[in-house]
């Protein structure tokens, strides 16, 4: 389980070294960007929300959401505080973080019901994290972080998923499957709020943005929608 939590790092810290060696524009930043978007939203409507509607209520849904949305926002407070309202790339890199975590959470407590849907899922996340650790990469540079600093930030994304994936194996394995689709669904609630708050309003505030920009989210959501109907 441990070692299918490494892959969504994996492709994150391959887009971040892509990111570096080739003299990608902020045109591509903003497209990234969107393709990540696209990828998470996929993963919420496809992977998480038909296995919950299946076995969860609608008020169980609704209250699941809540709380993972709303534990976003209390972080998202937290660092636009200590930071004094700084700088945009905080909040960017609080969103990659939590997009890796729930990764973790989905890895994890996907592979306490069965080994293979714990592989499924970290397949599935790889694809997500390529453009993501890419554009946020690329958010660094723009923000005047240094080389090493911004790889090392990269790196960093692996106590996240890590983390996610041995909290949720260990919390959820002796669980009811209520309770593992309970905690997905806060997981869906993080996702939505970090593409909205952070990612797409980054991408948005872009000069570079436009329809190209909005094609590679909808590129993004098919992709990950072909990729997970082939996984199975």
């Amino acid at each position: 389980m441990m070692l299918l939590s490494l892959l969504p790092f994996v492709g994150n810290f391959a887009g971040a070294v892509a990111a570096e060696a080739l003299p990608l524009s902020a045109a591509w930043r903003n497209r990234a960007l969107h393709a990540a978007v696209g990828i998470v939203f996929a993963v919420v409507a496809i992977e998480i929300m038909p296995e919950a509607l299946e076995v969860l209520s609608g008020w169980q849904i609704a209250v699941a959401f809540l709380v993972g949305g709303g534990v976003y926002l209390v972080a998202q407070a937290l660092i636009e505080r200590a930071s004094g309202g700084g700088s945009r790339m905080w909040m960017i890199y609080l969103a990659v973080a939590t997009d890796l975590f729930g990764d973790g959470l989905l890895i994890g407590s996907g592979t306490a019901v069965t080994a293979s849907l714990g592989f499924v899922l970290a397949v599935g996340q790889v694809m997500a994290d390529i453009p993501e650790g890419a554009a946020t990469l690329l958010t660094f540079k723009a923000n005047g972080v240094s080389r090493r600093n911004r790889l090392l930030l990269s790196v960093s994304f692996i106590v996240p998923v890590t983390l996610g994936a041995a909290l949720s194996y260990v919390a959820l394995r002796d669980q009811s499957e209520s309770a593992q689709l309970a905690a997905l669904v806060a997981t869906a609630g993080l996702f939505a709020v970090a593409v909205f708050e952070d990612m797409i309003t980054e991408a948005h505030e872009a000069a570079d943005d436009s329809a190209i920009s909005s094609a590679f989210l909808l590129l993004g959501f098919a992709a990950f929608a072909l990729v997970s109907t082939g996984l199975g």
